[in-house]
């Protein structure tokens, strides 16, 4: 998952925008394109402290990735069986433990870009946008962005970084916790554990 991280920091730093005012949130291509360029400014290279660099970071997380989506595709089937308030419960646990996590991560970061490569449709309103991460010695990992249009623009549903996906490896992590560890209630403990672990002192 450190490339994913990585990954996502490069991109998502500059999400602070709409559709009304930014035409390129509607443009798969130009959206991932725009936020590599902004990203490193915005948050990897930025002269700020990590406390304002994890807030910019879940700010901008948020506008850029489609999270009750991706919530609701990690549970799966468990998810029409679970409470609202689980619902609510897991999507904060769930972002914190993504932000935490990867907020860690941003000495990480060693000049490396992003090259978008081209783009397929994914569905009726959707896109994959292929790119390379490079680093400084050129060599490249591949990533490929699963897009959605939605009201407001285009959100991430999920990041397949050498083929694997971050959506499925995560369906698949949680549904084993849901298996041995009594259900929804289990996985939320965990969470809740992870998140403690996780977050700033």
């Amino acid at each position: 998952m450190r490339a994913l991280a990585l990954t996502l920091l490069l991109v998502i730093s500059g999400t602070q925008a709409n559709a009304a005012d930014e035409p390129w949130r509607t443009d798969p291509r130009a959206f991932i394109n725009h936020f590599a360029e902004a990203g490193i400014e915005g948050i990897l290279t930025a002269e700020i402290d990590d406390t304002e660099k994890t807030a910019q970071f879940r700010t901008l997380f948020n506008d850029g990735f489609d999270i009750p989506a991706i919530s609701r595709f990690v549970i799966g089937r468990t998810w029409r069986r679970t409470s609202d308030a689980d619902k609510e419960a897991f999507i904060a646990l769930f972002e914190d433990v993504i932000v935490y996590t990867w907020s860690r991560r941003f000495s990480e970061y060693k000049g490396q870009t992003i090259e978008v490569r081209g783009t397929t449709p994914d569905g009726n309103t959707g896109t994959l946008v292929d790119s390379v991460i490079v680093d400084k010695a050129g060599q490249t990992i591949s990533a490929q962005w699963r897009l959605r249009m939605r009201d407001d623009g285009l959100r991430i549903v999920d990041v397949i970084i050498e083929g694997v996906s971050m959506a499925i490896t995560y369906r698949q992590d949680y549904a084993s916790v849901i298996r041995q560890q009594g259900g929804m209630s289990g996985l939320l403990d965990l969470l809740g554990k992870q998140v403690v672990e996780s977050a700033p002192s």
